[in-house]
């Protein structure tokens, strides 16, 4: 193990007993977890992490001495570590991509760096306009100064003690910010107000991390707006206040292949993010470039409904009369008249309008150019990202393809809804392999160990992302490049029986075009003609 990642599983333990912090309340913490905490001040301070172990001693003696400022100064604590955490992470996705390129340029592999297709160049940065002013700045000010204390006041009491009154007041918050179009803060304090629901009604779906990163978050992004306001700083203010995103690019026409999909289950959606490739454009320049469409569907818990997968959803028709199901079978899609939102990675995000048309093609052939991806490129974007206290670990990510994966029997770390594996490939990139937990992980899990353990094995396609000092990765597909190919299994058909989801019987047969196996989609069979009377 390297520093780097020892010095991330120190960072990880501290962001837990923050969490547990967060939950329990400074009120009701007691000498030994005050005892526990002193001992992790010490060890960020031979670490050579100075601010941290500071701010970290700092709000301990507040917190023992119960003065009214110790739940502030925890919370600034948090923010030194997560940032702390976002440049170790960085230095070490930096280190283990250079690796990696210097491998594959020594051993002279084809496919990897110097035969993967250039990086698509970045759109050209226009110069920002120039930011409205704040809209009532002393409106905004008092109601986030009211959150900031409503926060607080949660991280000095804790979750047990709070109350429906408790809920009312970040709802409200949560109201307002969403009516002054503040696009990032409304959605974190949903989150935060969800998971005090579920604590309370002992939901079995709240989540620790979750709450305290939301509960961060919106604390984080309440004081920096306070900040900007004070000190009449329109910019700053506009940047905290809005979710970045990229002005949408309409096009005429292009045509897509599906590489692999993401699925979401949560206890009200479903969501699919479907990573698309363009293979053909009336503008030559975005062929190669890599989008994703994303869709979520409300989760029917109740009747008929609850025992319908979540790729059944994949069939209900959508405004512009296509079937998503389209997105997941081996064949180009036609779409035309939509948007792009592109992005510096070369990517970007599909949005379909009311005018817009998804139609199904032919059979795509030519799998394996695509089966290429270009680390220098990764590693470039590493080095040019500038860390901040708002970063999300899974905004940086990239698209991988593994070669020669091998993954470990048993998982290395469980917890969190979530069970990672270590899983290493060919050039000496290793990962952290996410399997969820739940329906999102049942079939994942066992067709990605089958294909692993196949004399010829497939590529493996998925996301990675960088996070307490490891390479993250998110299987989404196995890649195959022609003889090897399972056939996908055919669409449901429509039948009178009404039989519950079963396991699909079809058999994986050699084809010889290939294509990708998505690991995360479920084969189960379900009755097509009765889908929509159930949903509704």
């Amino acid at each position: 193990m390297s520093s780097l990642e020892e010095v991330g599983q120190e960072a990880d333990t501290l962001r837990t007993e923050l969490e547990q912090l967060y939950v329990r309340g400074l009120a009701s913490s007691s000498a030994a977890d005050w005892k526990k905490l002193a001992s992790l001040a010490e060890q960020w301070e031979r670490i050579g992490a100075g601010h941290i172990a500071s701010r970290l001693t700092a709000a301990l003696r507040a917190a023992e001495a119960g003065t009214k400022d110790a739940p502030r100064a925890l919370l600034s604590a948090h923010t030194s570590l997560h940032v702390f955490e976002r440049v170790l992470s960085l230095e070490a996705a930096a280190e283990a991509w250079a690796e990696y390129v210097a491998a594959q340029s020594e051993e002279g592999e084809e496919g990897a760096a110097d035969a993967a297709p250039a990086a698509s160049a970045p759109p050209a940065v226009k110069p920002p306009a120039a930011a409205p002013p704040i809209e009532d700045p002393k409106g905004a000010l008092a109601l986030l100064e009211e959150l900031s204390r409503a926060v607080e006041d949660l991280v000095r009491t804790g979750v047990p003690v709070a109350t429906e009154a408790t809920r009312a007041k970040i709802d409200a918050s949560f109201k307002e910010a969403s009516r002054r179009k503040f696009l990032r803060l409304g959605p974190s304090l949903r989150y935060v107000n969800d998971d005090v629901g579920r604590y309370l009604a002992g939901d079995p779906q709240f989540s620790i991390r979750r709450f305290s990163f939301f509960l961060h978050r919106s604390w984080l992004l309440a004081r920096g707006m306070v900040k900007a306001i004070r000190d009449k700083n329109d910019a700053l203010f506009a940047a905290l206040a809005a979710a970045p995103s990229a002005a949408p690019r309409p096009v005429k026409s292009i045509e897509v292949v599906t590489l692999g999909v993401l699925k979401r289950t949560v206890a009200s959606a479903y969501t699919f993010e479907f990573k698309l490739r363009i293979v053909g454009a009336a503008e030559p320049e975005l062929v190669g470039r890599s989008i994703t469409y994303s869709l979520v569907f409300a989760r029917k818990a109740e009747g008929k409904a609850k025992d319908l997968p979540a790729e059944a959803y994949l069939h209900l028709s959508q405004p512009q009369k296509f079937m998503p199901r389209v997105f997941r079978q081996d064949k180009v899609v036609k779409i035309t008249d939509a948007a792009l939102m592109l992005d510096e990675r070369g990517g970007g995000r599909l949005a379909l309008g009311p005018k817009s048309t998804v139609t199904e093609g032919s059979v795509h052939t030519d799998w394996p150019p695509l089966f290429q991806f270009d680390p220098a490129a990764a590693l470039e974007r590493v080095k040019r990202h500038t860390p901040g206290p708002l970063d999300l670990a899974v905004e940086l990510q990239e698209e991988v393809v593994v070669a020669g994966a091998t993954m470990s029997e048993k998982p290395i770390k469980t917890g969190d809804g979530r069970r990672i594996f270590a899983l290493s490939g060919a050039g000496g990139l290793s990962f952290d392999a996410v399997i969820p937990d739940g329906p999102d992980g049942e079939e994942l899990l066992p067709r990605l160990r089958a294909a692993l353990k196949q004399a010829d094995k497939p590529l493996l396609y998925g996301i990675t992302y960088y996070e307490f000092g490891r390479m993250m990765l998110l299987p989404l597909s196995l890649l195959y490049s022609g003889s090897a190919a399972p056939e996908p299994e055919p669409a449901p058909k429509a039948q009178a029986s009404k039989k519950k989801g079963t396991k699909g019987e079809g058999k994986a047969k050699v084809t010889k075009d290939g294509g990708p196996e998505h690991l995360m989609l479920s084969d189960k069979t379900f009755d097509v003609s009765a889908l929509v009377g159930n949903l509704f």
